[in-house]
């Protein structure tokens, strides 16, 4: 036996790249293992949900880290295949060997269950972001299990999508008979060799050894495996057995060699996520969200500043509070230049770093905002459901594939960054609740959490260098619909009797994680249940903007008389509408549509679409002629079918004109194909006069259906719903509004459209130009 001990230079090594680092400590090691690199040192003094920069916990309810150990903290039945991706290291394709190694130990004893190695997730075809989500459903893409349960080393499929909790074992060679380790705190070395064969595919063997003793408890052997099967990410697991309450597993000091596996250092996350900020005037406000540091670590985090190459100014300090958030708030701040930014998290010796750049205020130029909306993370959920094609035309969504996994948005992300946006306007359902695993309310905030942090780490190169505007909707405070009725509580926890289902402290938290680096909020009052607001209204670029909140006074289609913006947001209007000294243009951010420009599958009217502003026709009559009275272009997203629509109060063109973006990506469809052809229709499709559901009157000048009609969807898909995954049949993507010299131009593109490209088309209708006279 060899004895294994960190060095003085490897320990500063990790300790540079892994932020926090355990003691140096001895343990006996076959001598397989000696060779092996650690993935990161942990602390053996600290308990906390987040476990360290080099892994990614899925889900974050179900993990913790505690004195020294990655411990798995769901165990009942249901909580199969319960996962943490080691971020900085994946398989990669070739014939060469690797190793890896962990020690594990069983922290409960009742029932059975399995811990160990899943390899190959994502197939290697995922950006890593993606493969990290590997969990529970085996599904294409699902990798390979390498398992041990106290008596028999395994090894068990995780690709298949019709029997997605099964987890067959596959026929492996055992060499020797196991002998079981009976004693809760008994700590075993799990080891897996990965060895090219000649005839160009892999041997998998498993041993597990008794840490105290060396002694070999088992081994397994599984030959003849195809490259393919295990290149992608490299997760640890801990499961009961399928459908019962049973084991759960600790581990610590993963470890990994041989030239298969690739370091990826760059791929570390955390303490610090990411960075939003939003540029008023003088007012600068930076929002830096954490990850789930201990309750005992420090809660101070610094705001620093500079510019180009100079010295590092200290702005301000800012607490670590709700949903682990540091705000910062300065209020004299020079906006004539660029300045580059800093966060500064120091705990005990160590000290972290998150860089952005705030850009100055461009007044003298052409103002570009990108405006997104609803990003679900997966189509399927990662935690259930048997995988087959929504409709006869679509192709089967592979649960471990680019086609189910929408996260992290990468070409999104990259095309909408090749516009240069001056601002970034995220106008709601940043998450769904539903995925990428299905609600667990049991854990509320962390489940939240979990959701909000793969949106946030879809999107931060964007916002740590782009001012961005982020508004709340029904999905993000876990709601199908919203009606907030000033912010009671849902009678029932009946979202379709108006209010709110979940506490008023968990709204805050949403709003505070997500927007509470937005300008300050026109009268902060709090509204029922204490929850805060954020409408008001700021300046940039020489614009004058509103932000609406949508949701939060409307109320229920019961409550008489209904409301829609309500009083106060109405006397906001009603000032910022008298605002235009200086002023170049205007521009109303809001969550939803004016109207409801929908029809159903016998191409009329749709005429229950509560959802979207059409109703009341009182409010909504109210609300375009306060913002026609400020001569102001309206923005916003949420209906999942991009539009442009004159809004008509009297006629079909006096009021004002409005762009719904189109989803990001989500499931729910709606379609607007009128049958016959509308009275002053445009070059395209579906233009026209239109009088919705409602009877409000619009002209229709632009939007983009799926591509597949709204009948066929009703008459062929499996599920019924209007639910569709498969993005070749959809209209997704994001819009760009720049405001130029004498007019507003209005893009409307798709997510996989390289818009620098030489043949580059946006959806049909765009795009539109709207002269400042013609507003």
């Amino acid at each position: 036996m060899n004895r294994y001990r960190i060095n003085r230079r490897s320990f500063l090594k990790y300790a540079a790249a892994g932020f926090a680092v355990s003691s140096v400590y001895f343990i006996k090691r076959t001598s397989a293992a000696t060779n092996l690199q650690p993935v990161q040192g942990l602390p053996n003094n600290l308990t906390r949900t987040w476990i360290g920069r080099s892994f990614w916990a899925n889900r974050l309810q179900d993990w913790r880290l505690h004195q020294g150990f990655i411990e798995c903290l769901a165990g009942d039945a249901g909580d199969e295949i319960r996962t943490v991706s080691l971020l900085t290291r994946e398989l990669i394709p070739g014939s060469n060997a690797a190793q890896m190694s962990v020690v594990v130990k069983r922290l409960t004893d009742n029932g059975g269950g399995f811990c160990g190695f899943l390899i190959g997730g994502g197939g290697g075809q995922l950006d890593y972001r993606a493969a990290a989500l590997v969990q529970k459903a085996s599904g294409i893409g699902g990798g390979l299990l390498c398992t041990y349960d106290g008596h028999r080393l395994r090894f068990r499929e995780h690709t298949s999508e019709q029997r997605p909790l099964q987890f067959a074992e596959l026929p492996s060679q055992q060499v020797g008979s196991i002998n079981p380790v009976t004693n809760l705190d008994e700590e075993v070395l799990l080891h897996l060799d990965i060895s090219p064969q000649p005839n160009g595919k892999f041997q998998l063997q498993l041993t597990a050894s008794q840490v105290k003793t060396g002694q070999v408890l088992g081994k397994a052997i599984l030959k003849n495996v195809a490259d393919a099967s295990i290149c992608g990410s490299i997760l640890l697991v801990s499961s009961p057995y399928t459908g019962q309450a049973g084991a759960r597993y600790g581990f610590r000091d993963p470890r990994t060699g041989g030239n298969k596996i690739a370091a990826r250092p760059q791929n570390t996350l955390g303490p610090i996520l990411g960075t939003m900020y939003s540029l008023n005037g003088k007012v600068l406000k930076v929002l830096a969200q954490f990850m789930p540091i201990g309750d005992t670590q420090a809660r101070v985090a610094q705001f620093q500043y500079r510019s180009t190459n100079g010295a590092w100014q200290s702005g301000s300090e800012a607490t670590i509070g709700v949903g682990y958030t540091a705000l910062f708030r300065l209020t004299n701040w020079n906006s004539t230049k660029d300045w580059e930014y800093r966060i500064v998290y120091k705990y005990q010796t160590l000290t972290a770093y998150y860089n952005g750049i705030i850009r100055k205020d461009p007044i003298n130029k052409s103002l570009t905002m990108g405006l997104v909306s609803c990003t679900i993370a997966t189509a399927r959920p990662l935690d259930s459901g048997i995988g087959k094609p929504e409709l006869p035309n679509a192709e089967l969504l592979g649960r471990y594939t680019s086609q189910n996994i929408y996260f992290p948005y990468s070409q999104l992300v990259q095309n909408l960054r090749r516009h240069q946006p001056d601002l970034l306007l995220f106008v709601g359902d940043q998450l769904y609740e539903t995925s990428p695993t299905l609600k667990d309310t049991s854990n509320l905030v962390l489940d939240y959490l979990y959701k909000w942090y793969l949106w946030l780490w879809s999107f931060r190169s964007l916002t740590r260098n782009t001012p961005t505007i982020v508004l709340v909707d029904d999905h993000d405070v876990y709601q199908g619909n919203i009606w907030g009725e000033n912010g009671k509580p849902a009678p029932n926890k009946d979202e379709n009797r108006g209010g709110y289902v979940y506490t008023g402290s968990f709204v805050n938290l949403v709003q505070r994680t997500q927007c509470g680096h937005n300008p300050d909020a026109y009268d902060p009052t709090p509204v029922l249940q204490n929850i805060n607001v954020y409408y008001g209204a700021f300046r940039y670029g020489g614009v004058s903007f509103a932000i609406l909140e949508d949701r939060k006074f409307k109320s229920a289609s019961t409550t008489q008389p209904p409301i829609l913006l309500g009083e106060r947001q109405e006397k906001f209007l009603e000032a910022w509408a008298q605002d235009k000294q200086g002023v170049r243009a205007k521009v109303c951010i809001t969550q939803t549509v004016f109207g409801c420009v929908a029809t159903d599958e016998d191409r009329r009217p749709v005429i229950n679409n509560y959802d979207s502003n059409g109703f009341p026709q009182a409010g909504r009559n109210r609300a375009i002629a306060l913002l026609r009275k400020a001569g102001a272009l309206v923005v916003s997203g949420d209906q999942h079918l991009a539009s442009l629509v004159r809004h008509g109060i009297n006629n079909f063109t006096d009021g004002v004109v409005q762009f719904s973006g189109p989803a990001g990506g989500a499931l729910w469809q709606r379609w607007f194909q009128p049958a016959g052809l509308l009275p002053n229709g445009g070059s395209t499709p579906y233009t026209g006069d239109f009088i919705d559901g409602f009877g409000n009157k619009m002209r229709v000048l632009a939007v983009a259906n799926p591509k597949i009609t709204q009948k066929y969807h009703v008459d062929n898909s499996f599920s019924k719903s209007r639910n569709l995954g498969d993005r070749r049949l959809k209209s997704e993507g994001y819009g760009i509004i720049r405001v130029n010299a004498n007019e507003y131009a209005i893009e409307c593109w798709s997510w996989d459209i390289d818009p620098t490209s030489t043949n580059a088309k946006q959806f049909p209708g765009w795009p539109y130009r709207l002269p400042f006279t013609q507003v």
